[in-house]
């Protein structure tokens, strides 16, 4: 007998969809979409650039189209944050966005960190993030495919399909392996020719009902992020990626 399963509502990532942001919101609206993932590195999205009052008028801009914030992303390369001539500079990007993610309603930050056992520079600026991470109270999901991490509240996991299909994992599995720490999902997938690709296009490798299956017993319940970098027509793409999570909510 088939039942329904939990609704997980969507978020497109902003800055992976062509065109300018306001009109992209108005579109996003009009298609029934209520969250939106932000992008830090994003023209008229960057910490730096918006102050408090920038952020205020920012999150009136989505409410009167009805949206609201899912979470930010912030794509450092990891080695940065394990350079002498790079950390000073990545831990400072990280800092305001998490400062920008907390005036945004405590939204998590999607950002890879590196895995390294003994390096004690890296011990510090992980730590100095976690105070600030606290200070806010903001979560950090990291998205490095290692996801083994040291225990922390605010240092959870981020799951990226396609990321873990082009390393060989099984994105249900990963969810499931860290489903008290997951607070940021994404749909995406790979094609066999190792492509970004959207959902339901010809040659996608996830099986989407295994990840909203694993994603339902693991208790998660935030939005999923559509994540439509390097998508052929994105806009397109992400209509006919709603439409086929929407047919997975059945399953037998």
């Amino acid at each position: 007998m088939a039942h329904a399963l939990p609704e997980l509502a969507l978020a497109p990532l902003l800055a992976s969809l062509p065109g300018q942001a306001k009109k992209l919101m108005d579109w996003l609206s009009t298609q029934r979409f209520r969250f939106v993932q932000l992008g830090a590195s994003q023209p008229g999205m960057r910490p730096r650039d918006l102050d408090q009052s920038a952020r205020r008028d920012l999150l009136a801009t989505l409410r009167r189209r009805e949206l609201e914030v899912a979470g930010l992303d912030l794509w450092v390369p990891p080695e940065h944050f394990l350079e002498d001539g790079t950390v000073d500079r990545a831990v400072g990007a990280v800092n305001v966005a998490i400062d920008m993610a907390g005036d945004l309603g405590r939204v998590p930050v999607s950002l890879t960190l590196p895995h390294v056992d003994g390096d004690e520079l890296f011990d510090e600026v992980l730590a100095s993030l976690l105070d600030k991470a606290t200070a806010r109270g903001v979560a950090l999901a990291d998205h490095a495919t290692a996801v083994s991490k040291p225990r922390h509240e605010l240092l959870c996991v981020g799951v990226d399909p396609a990321a873990h299909l082009a390393a060989g994992g099984d994105p249900a599995q990963v969810v499931s392996e860290h489903a008290d720490r997951l607070v940021a999902a994404r749909l995406s997938d790979l094609n066999t020719s190792g492509m970004r690709c959207g959902i339901g296009e010809h040659g996608g490798r996830l099986d989407v009902t295994a990840y909203r299956v694993a994603l339902s017993v693991a208790g998660y319940d935030r939005p999923v992020v559509v994540d439509a970098r390097q998508w052929a027509d994105p806009l397109s793409a992400v209509q006919r990626t709603a439409a086929v999570w929407a047919d997975t909510i059945h399953v037998s």
